[in-house]
């Protein structure tokens, strides 16, 4: 979880202390179209899993994100 909210923090551009398992991502203010490929670059290289915009798109906080990753990884 640490990983994907340092990530997740340097997407939009926040500091990772403000982002939480239950923080809805969009929300953080700076959530726009460059900050979504940023964020889907910065998973694949972090985490090896390519999500898409549609998969992107069904998840509303970091855990849900998390657990999206999880899935792609088995």
């Amino acid at each position: 979880m640490e990983a994907l909210c340092a990530v997740l923090a340097r997407a939009m551009e926040v500091t990772p202390e403000l982002i939480g398992a239950e923080t809805e991502f969009r929300k953080l203010g700076t959530w726009d179209s460059f900050a979504a490929l940023a964020l889907i670059y910065g998973i694949e290289e972090r985490f090896g899993v390519l999500i898409g915009y549609g998969m992107l798109n069904t998840t509303v906080t970091v855990a849900d994100l998390m657990a999206l990753i999880e899935s792609g990884r088995r």
